[in-house]
């Protein structure tokens, strides 16, 4: 959850939680209402919930501060098969982090000098306030999850394979940018590499990263500096692994000819890449900590 706190005291409230890096349910203080925006998230949780939820945003949620600021606060939990791992519930103030708490010790933890004090309080005046942070990781986030999951699996588990497309282009020191595009892939994991004749693997000269499509998959670019000293009788690869490609490996080439003929030399190799993906809920939680964030 996030707040925005004005000047005249004043405040707006969005919520955004996620399963995986994919948006299941919206909250804002203009439309006072947390609404699903995935189908079949809405059948997991079920119109109890959205309500529950939707009355404690409502009717709990208020800034702790005055003035200009930015509050948020995270709460996420996620499962590797059916083991919880990595509870988070974490406090952030004007962008920086301000305090968090510690699932396994049961307390919480100041990132800076001015959250002291407010640990102090929770620890000893707020001690029903701690345990339901405690709850709600070791419990709620981890139920509703797991029925989230059971529900929307289909779409979590689906496979789409990237588009693969290489290109070059002249620069202007005589050296020749290879360039790697990989497009509308689902899972966001991926890994794109050079190969110098087959073996060698080469260090790419810039990446896009990893960045979202409107349509929920993804694309990347890489790219490779050639320089006029390697062009000559060497064919380059880029290689790319991700979890949706099977064998045999595809090998586009188009001859032995070189890179200074005007990069008709480059091969395309993609491999299967083995991905373990972690399954977790994110959540941005509110002050009263909901797991449904």
């Amino acid at each position: 959850v996030t707040a925005v706190i004005n000047e005249d005291g004043t405040y707006h409230f969005t919520m955004i939680a996620r399963l995986d890096d994919i948006q299941i349910l919206y909250y804002s203080s203009d439309t006072r209402e947390v609404r699903p925006t995935q189908t079949w998230a809405e059948q997991a949780v079920g119109a109890e919930y959205l309500q529950e939820k939707t009355q404690e945003f409502w009717s709990e949620l208020s800034p702790s501060s005055t003035g200009v600021h930015t509050e948020q606060v995270h709460v996420g939990c996620a499962l590797s098969g059916q083991t919880p791992v990595d509870p988070r519930f974490q406090y952030a103030y004007d962008g920086g982090d301000f305090m968090r708490f510690d699932a396994q010790t049961g307390t919480w933890v100041a990132d800076v000098q001015p959250a002291v004090s407010v640990k102090r309080r929770w620890e000893t005046l707020a001690k029903t306030w701690t345990q339901y942070v405690q709850w709600l990781l070791q419990s709620e986030c981890l139920e509703t999850l797991r029925r989230l999951v059971q529900q929307g699996r289909a779409v979590l588990e689906r496979q789409v394979p990237p588009e693969v497309s290489v290109s070059c282009r002249d620069a202007p020191d005589s050296s020749i940018i290879l360039s790697c595009r990989a497009r509308g892939f689902y899972p966001r994991p991926i890994h794109v590499s050079w190969v110098q004749d087959g073996e060698d693997i080469l260090a790419e000269t810039d990446s896009s990263g990893i960045l979202p499509n409107a349509d929920g998959t993804y694309y990347t670019q890489s790219s490779l500096e050639i320089s006029l000293q390697q062009q000559d009788g060497h064919r380059y690869a880029c290689r790319v692994e991700h979890s949706s490609l099977g064998e045999p490996t595809l090998v586009w080439e188009m001859g032995g000819v070189t890179l200074s003929l005007g990069c008709l030399s480059i091969v395309l190799l993609s491999e299967l890449g083995g991905f373990c993906a972690e399954r977790s809920l994110g959540s941005i939680g509110d002050t009263a900590g909901e797991a449904q964030s």
